[in-house]
């Protein structure tokens, strides 16, 4: 009976020197390592997976704006402002991929130094590393074909400006043969001043008698005045008489008087028959 209750008294003592408040303390450690560790690991599962819908939503615009290169260079539109907008989708396209890389890049360091080990999600990564790596094949072939699509828009610019230079070189020339078509030359005058202008010369006749008046074979064109056949109608000759010395039918043109003895002008009436055999128009004027 002694030893029972000398082992009672000891397991008393035992039990009364124990420290159960330390006990508690640690568990309430350990719990707050494994909710602190929870939360860690949520929070990092979900900025991984915001990080991984950024690039997804990336290669999606990515997708939109290649559809519209491929779309246009397949149909060759080669306006000027389609080409601007393929270039600033190209350029677009390339950032996006810069951007994914570089997000992608950081992701696979985080993951790895979360020193998680997540299945799942180093799956979804490298599922990206992969549409990554066709985007890349993809738009180095969609590149190569804009690279041909300047190449031909240069040379059809470069004809084009060849054209426009032919086309202003033949436009020019057909300016001057009609400018020299529409042009007709006339000189009024006495047959003195116009022989002294060398315009006329005298022929024929006898000691001087009876000669008559033509137009010099090489006639001095500076002493005539210039004209626009499409313009010019009316030929002022202000003299009492006139005679007209070139070769003009006398129904394509009429005299007009001012008075009974002046003649104001000789209207041109018809005048493609009128320039049809000359050109050149020289009136002989008593005054």
């Amino acid at each position: 009976m002694k030893k029972i209750l000398l082992f009672i008294s000891s397991v008393m003592i035992f039990t009364a020197c124990h420290n159960y408040q330390a006990d508690i303390d640690k568990l309430e450690g350990q719990k707050k390592e494994l909710v602190a560790s929870a939360n860690y690991k949520d929070s990092t599962i979900a900025a991984f997976i915001n990080e991984v819908n950024e690039i997804e939503s990336n290669l999606a615009s990515i997708e939109v704006k290649q559809n519209k290169v491929n779309l246009a260079t397949a149909n060759g539109e080669l306006k000027s402002k389609q080409i601007d907008r393929i270039k600033e989708n190209i350029t677009a396209i390339n950032d996006l991929m810069k951007e994914n890389k570089e997000r992608l890049l950081a992701l696979n360091r985080k993951l790895k130094a979360s020193g998680l080990k997540l299945d799942n999600l180093e799956k979804m990564v490298a599922s990206l590393n992969e549409q990554i790596a066709g985007k890349d094949k993809e738009l180095a072939e969609l590149n190569e074909r804009v690279v041909t699509l300047n190449v031909t828009v240069a040379q059809l610019t470069d004809t084009v400006t060849h054209l426009s230079a032919d086309n202003t070189t033949k436009q020019a020339t057909i300016d001057d043969q009609t400018t020299k078509l529409h042009t007709a030359y006339y000189a009024t005058g006495t047959a003195k001043e116009l022989v002294d202008k060398q315009v006329l010369v005298k022929e024929g006749g006898f000691l001087g008698l009876g000669k008559s008046k033509v137009l010099k074979d090489n006639y001095n064109n500076t002493a005539m005045n210039e004209i626009d056949i499409t313009k010019t109608s009316t030929i002022p000759i202000d003299a009492k008489d006139a005679q007209v010395i070139t070769n003009h039918p006398t129904d394509s043109y009429t005299i007009q008087h001012q008075g009974k003895d002046q003649i104001s002008s000789l209207v041109i009436t018809d005048p493609d028959k009128f320039w049809k055999s000359s050109k050149v128009l020289v009136v002989v004027v008593d005054k």
